[in-house]
């Protein structure tokens, strides 16, 4: 389904704001303790919840959870989403400090020093597949994430 363009900006505005709402929270009211270094090495959970996030905020919006390797050193592996053939990414910054908290590129931009391995699409219901502890954890975290992400919507990141 195609996007508008100004759909595409209220998304952007939505991941601006959910970024925003991570990084206003200080490390220790996370439940899930890998959230406490966010934006480093948590950018799989992150990326999912940013996906859940939008795709309440964004009915019908499809949304790819896209796992790349460094093609320098396929070691090192990272995860960000796909929407409307941009890449979002709300951890990049881990790795290069002048890079925005919310970065939105193209397919040939900063994600592109990568190989993806694997795009899936994003399902609402992957909690699931985590332990009981773990899955609660997240969903707390969630819940708190994004009410504050909903109440600076409209608000510079």
């Amino acid at each position: 389904m195609a996007q508008s363009p100004s759909l595409a900006q209220d998304v952007a505005q939505s991941a601006k704001s959910f970024s925003k709402a991570f990084r206003q929270t200080p490390p220790q009211r996370f439940a899930f303790d890998l959230f406490s270094m966010f934006p480093t090495s948590c950018c799989e959970y992150a990326s999912l919840l940013l996906a859940w996030f939008l795709s309440e905020e964004h009915e019908g919006i499809a949304i790819e959870v896209v796992t790349g390797e460094l093609k320098e050193d396929r070691q090192q592996r990272h995860i960000w989403l796909r929407i409307e053939g941009h890449n979002l990414d709300i951890t990049a910054d881990q790795f290069d400090t002048t890079l925005p908290h919310t970065l939105i590129t193209r397919p040939r931009g900063w994600h592109a020093r990568y190989a993806v391995i694997q795009a899936a699409p994003f399902h609402r219901d992957f909690h699931e597949d985590y332990g009981d502890d773990c899955r609660q954890e997240i969903i707390d975290d969630y819940v708190v994430l994004a009410h504050k992400a909903r109440g600076t919507q409209g608000t510079p990141a």
